[in-house]
Order: C-alpha cells, then sequence, then structure tokens
C-alpha cells in the first residue's frame, strides 16, 4: 500500500514538472513577439536578450503577463495620420531612400483610414466614392517603407524631452480600446524613438461641450464617420419631403466647411428649408464673400448672424436652438415656440486633439489656445522651468536642452506669430510636413545647422458651391503668386464669360430645345463654363472662376494633391465616374419630375 501511494506521488510530481515546463515555454512563445524592448529604454524586467540586425537588443519578457507592458521601437515616429502626420511619413522615408539612407519611419493613428477632408461633402452627397475620399493606410504605405501602428497616441515619458538621450511615446492599442477586458490585448506600447512629430489635428468636441446640447443633438462634420450619419440625416429629411413636409435644416459655422456644407444640403434637398448661422457673414474678409453670398442665395440658403447657445429636443425629434445677436451675446434673440428644427449639422470651431488637448507630457510648452508651442523651423519648445537640472544662466556657452518633438497642423501654433497668419487648412499643413521632414532628417543625421524655416505660400483655393458648381479663388494679391494668378484668373473668367453666353443661346434656340423641356433642366442643375446659372456677377468677384468647369477642377487638383501616384490616378477616375454618374441622375430626377408636373 505505501508503495504504490510513494509511486502515486511520484507521477504526480513529475505530471506537474511537465506541465510547468510547458508553461514556461508557452510564457516564452507569448511574450516573444508582444513585449519587445531596446537598450534605449529604461530597465525592465528580462531574462532572454538576443541582437537584431540592427545590433538593437531583443528584450523577452518571462513571466509578463499579456496586459504587460510591449516596446517597440523607429527612428521616427509620427503621430496622426491626417494630412500633415501622413505626407510628413511619406516625406522622410522617400527622402532618406533618396539619400541611400535606411530610416524606420512608423505612423501611428486609431484609424486605418486616411480621410481626405475637403472630399468629406463629396462623400456625404455620394458624389465621391470611399476609396476616393478614405483609402486605407495599408494601400497608401504600400512599398514606402513607412510601418503603420493602429494606436492611439497618449502621451510622451518624460525622457522624450532629452535631446541626447532616450525618447519614448506611449500608445494604447485600438484593440483595447474596443475590447478593454479582453486579457490577450495589450495595455500600453512604449514606442522609443529618435525623433517624434505631432501632428493629431483637431477635433470639434471641447467647442460642442461647450454649448448646451450641442454634443447630444448637433450632427459634426469632420470624419468619415461624421459624414455617412450626415448622409443618413439627409436620407430621413429626404424621407420627409417624399412625405409633403419641408424640413428645415440648420447648418452651424460660415467658414469653408459652413458654406460647403450648406450648399451642398441645399442641391441634396432643393425643397428643404436651409439655414446657415454663424458670427459672421460667410467667408467674411476673403475675396469669396460676394460670390459666396450670392451663391448661396440663388440656391435658397438663409443666412442667419448670430451666436448658438443651446440646443434642446423637442417632441418628434425636432430641436429648438437658443441664439443670441451679435452684438450682445447676453441677449437671446426673440425665437417663438414654433421655432422648430429636423436636424442641426456643425461645422463651426474646433481645438486640438487628445493628447495635445490635456497635455502630451515631457514638459514641452503650450501657447494660449491649447496647442503645442513651436518655433519657426515648426520645433516643440520646452517650457521656461522644465527641471532642477536645467542649463542655469551663468554659463552662457552651454547650449540649451531641445525637444526631439516636431509638430504641425492644426494641434500646433507657431509663436511668435507669423504674418500674415498660417491658415488652419490641409495645405497649409501640406506645406508644413515639407519643412518638418528636412528639420527630422537633419537631426537623425547628426547635420544639424540652421533649420529649414516655414513660410506660408498661399496658392488659391477651391469651394465646393453644391453639385457641379464650385469656385477656384487665386492667391491673395499680397502673397508672391498673387500678381501672377489673379490676372491668368481674370482672363479665363472673361473668355468663360463669352462662352456662357454661347452655351445659353445654344441651350435656349428652339432648334435644341424643341418642347423647352432642356432649358428648366439645366436651370436647375445649374450647369455652367464661368458662373451661367450660379447668378454670380463675374465684376464683383475678380481673381475667381466659379462654375462647373471650377467644379471639374476642383475634382482634378484634389486628385493631384493626393498622397500616392496610384490614389491620385483612382482618385482621377472616380471624380470623373462618380460626378458624372450623379449629374446623370439629378438631370432623370429633374425631366421626370416635368413628366409629371405635365400629366
Amino acid at each position: 500500500m505505501r508503495q504504490r501511494t510513494q509511486n502515486s506521488c511520484h507521477c504526480s510530481n513529475t505530471v506537474a514538472m511537465i506541465l510547468r515546463f510547458f508553461h514556461v515555454l508557452a510564457l516564452l512563445a507569448s511574450t516573444t513577439t508582444a513585449f519587445v524592448g531596446t537598450r534605449r529604454g529604461a530597465s525592465r524586467p528580462a531574462i532572454l536578450c538576443s541582437r537584431t540586425g540592427r545590433g538593437r537588443e531583443e528584450i523577452f519578457v518571462l513571466g509578463a503577463s499579456a496586459k504587460s507592458k510591449s516596446y517597440d521601437e523607429c527612428d521616427v515616429a509620427v503621430m496622426g495620420g491626417g494630412f500633415g502626420g501622413l505626407y510628413t511619413a511619406l516625406t522622410i522615408s522617400r527622402e532618406a531612400k533618396k539619400k541611400g539612407k535606411n530610416v524606420s519611419v512608423a505612423l501611428v493613428d486609431p484609424s486605418d483610414r486616411f480621410v481626405f477632408l475637403p472630399l468629406l461633402y463629396d462623400l456625404s452627397m455620394g458624389t465621391a466614392s470611399e476609396g476616393e475620399v478614405c483609402p486605407t493606410y495599408k494601400e497608401l504605405l504600400e512599398g514606402s517603407g513607412v510601418r503603420y501602428i493602429k494606436a492611439s497616441f497618449d502621451g510622451f515619458s518624460k525622457s522624450a524631452g532629452n535631446y541626447n538621450g532616450p525618447s519614448e511615446a506611449m500608445l494604447t492599442p485600438v484593440s483595447k480600446q474596443k475590447y478593454p477586458e479582453d486579457e490577450e490585448c495589450g495595455d500600453i506600447i512604449h514606442l522609443s524613438f529618435d525623433a517624434a512629430v505631432v501632428a493629431v489635428g483637431a477635433t470639434p468636441q471641447s467647442i460642442l461641450a461647450s454649448i448646451p446640447g450641442a454634443s447630444e443633438f448637433a450632427q459634426p462634420f469632420y470624419t468619415k464617420d461624421d459624414a455617412y450619419a450626415t448622409r443618413e440625416v439627409l436620407f430621413q429629411m429626404d424621407q420627409k419631403v417624399r412625405q409633403g413636409e419641408s424640413p428645415r435644416i440648420a447648418v452651424v459655422g460660415g467658414g469653408y466647411g459652413g458654406v460647403e456644407l450648406s450648399a451642398c444640403v441645399a442641391r441634396r434637398l432643393p425643397k428643404a428649408s436651409v439655414t446657415m448661422m454663424s458670427r459672421g457673414p460667410p467667408m467674411a474678409g476673403t475675396k469669396a464673400e460676394p460670390l459666396v453670398e450670392q451663391a448661396l442665395k440663388n440656391l435658397g440658403v438663409h443666412c442667419e448672424i448670430n451666436n448658438v447657445k443651446e440646443i434642446q429636443r423637442k417632441e418628434s425629434n425636432k430641436f429648438t436652438i437658443r441664439r443670441s445677436s451679435r452684438s450682445d451675446s447676453d441677449r437671446d434673440l426673440n425665437i417663438g415656440e414654433d421655432d422648430l428644427w429636423d436636424a442641426v449639422l456643425w461645422t463651426a470651431g474646433s481645438g486640438p486633439a487628445n493628447p495635445v488637448a490635456n497635455d502630451v507630457g515631457c514638459e514641452l510648452a503650450m501657447s494660449s489656445s491649447g496647442r503645442l508651442r513651436v518655433d519657426k523651423s515648426l520645433r516643440c519648445c520646452f517650457k521656461e522651468k522644465i527641471s532642477d537640472d536645467a542649463t542655469p544662466a551663468s554659463q552662457p556657452n552651454s547650449k540649451p536642452k531641445l525637444s526631439s518633438v516636431w509638430a504641425l497642423g492644426d494641434c500646433s501654433e507657431i509663436v511668435p506669430a507669423l504674418q500674415p497668419a498660417t491658415p488652419r487648412t490641409a495645405q497649409a499643413a501640406m506645406q508644413q510636413a515639407d519643412v518638418v521632414a528636412s528639420n527630422v532628417l537633419a537631426k537623425i543625421s547628426n547635420r544639424e545647422g540652421d533649420p529649414k524655416a516655414f513660410e506660408f505660400q498661399d496658392l488659391g483655393s477651391v469651394l465646393s458651391l453644391g453639385g457641379p458648381n464650385a469656385a477656384i479663388l487665386g492667391p491673395g494679391e499680397d502673397s508672391q503668386l498673387g500678381p501672377l494668378f489673379v490676372p491668368l484668373l481674370d482672363t479665363a473668367r472673361a473668355g468663360l464669360g463669352v462662352a456662357d453666353s454661347i452655351f445659353a443661346g445654344i441651350i435656349n434656340s428652339p432648334q435644341i430645345d424643341k418642347n423647352g423641356d432642356l432649358k428648366p433642366v439645366v436651370k436647375n442643375l445649374g450647369l455652367s463654363l464661368g458662373g451661367y446659372g450660379l447668378g454670380v456677377d463675374p465684376e464683383t468677384t475678380p481673381g475667381t472662376l466659379s462654375g462647373t468647369l471650377s467644379g471639374a477642377g476642383r475634382r482634378a487638383i484634389y486628385a493631384l494633391r493626393m498622397p500616392t501616384n496610384k490614389q491620385r490616378a483612382y482618385a482621377g477616375a472616380s471624380a470623373f465616374l462618380s460626378s458624372a454618374l450623379a449629374l446623370a441622375k439629378e438631370a432623370s430626377d429633374q425631366i421626370e419630375s416635368n413628366n409629371d408636373k405635365r400629366r
């Protein structure tokens, strides 16, 4: 009996040892790819080290659970995949290859798609495809040498402030954000780098949160998801129109976004009542102001100058908008209780996205507007007192510490401000990307001299006026390119004015329009070469072009500004096909409507 018991215990011990052995192997296997560190980071618990081909250490943590930190590294970490971030990453990789250098670039963004923001209007109206407006990073980065990390940027560790020391960013994988209780998802990625670029952009969340009811009841228009949500709202409004109602739609914001969205909505729903609410005249102070005013009037868009103070939900999914006059924000406008709205679309204002809105850490200086403070080279600055061991003023020969972080786009602000002020547009972010890429490459190549300074170059802009029509605005007359482009646009406008007259004569001729069916269709579609049908007086809008040809030019310009040749070709083809199909459908609906009236 005793012998049998001893044999049983011996067998149990053997089984336990075997299970423990396989448990250790499983831990090693599970941590090999997920928990990787470098010599540049702080000391970390490890039992196994190996050398990579680049001479860096890989540290595998034994016994760490799936909730432990994971480590990664690169030469340049770019936080944010918008215009500024994506173009910076691609430029750094491309220029490094030209110089025969192997630079590891990581692009960090929580979304798997880049969003070409100026085309969100077309996506929401169904005149552009998702592949044209929102290509995936996988497609855009293919063959570029840039590595994509799907995670959100949480901030820097304090070591990121030391120019000569290690630098590290903290990231949260998107899988962990979606499934916080999933034990197989790592909590934090510590990304080591030699240089970092912050380009997280801006969001409307802080603005919406400051207006009671705006976050709950207003539909923002800033992202791909917003565009699809807006499309759904417009579909619901279209259903109301088909039921004989005349829905009231408010568009809050009088900048580029508000004007373009108002024009597109009015074009999409001609029987709805569209009102744009802003603190001043739409596009106030720009050369587009008279053109926009007349174009919106011709589309039937009402413009109110006021301050939106609160949005409340009423019965039957309708809303009230409490607003005050521009001159006296404390005095509410006298609005009746029957002033109800079916939808509220929001484009007014934005603030820096997280983590910039909550301080990215490592003692980087912030501007008064809550953005990262940068110098003319777009390099981040330190706060005045960064630490106890900061370089004392008594040592004039000591060089001050320089951050290893650059920032650009809507999350940054140049201090002291440049004159004229840099607009917060995609055009400016793309120009800043070239400057940042040049300075970052100089830093990691140890050949820093005088850094490249940013100077905004006004190249003009384009503006959707609904449907196939748009406006092309030349550079400002005080810009370097203004004296060249403005006369060219004026000459083109004069020529297109003559073409418009010929076009109108052909359309109105009895030989072409025998039954009078074509004229109202063309008028309702607003087809033009240089402004016919838009109600725009060319004499009041120097340095601009407007009309259907300008609409085609807008899509062509955007196609050329796509980040890769493959995407440019796709965008060009998509623009032609989707615009033609949308226009054909609109014309068909017009003809069918006219036939119904005759019956």
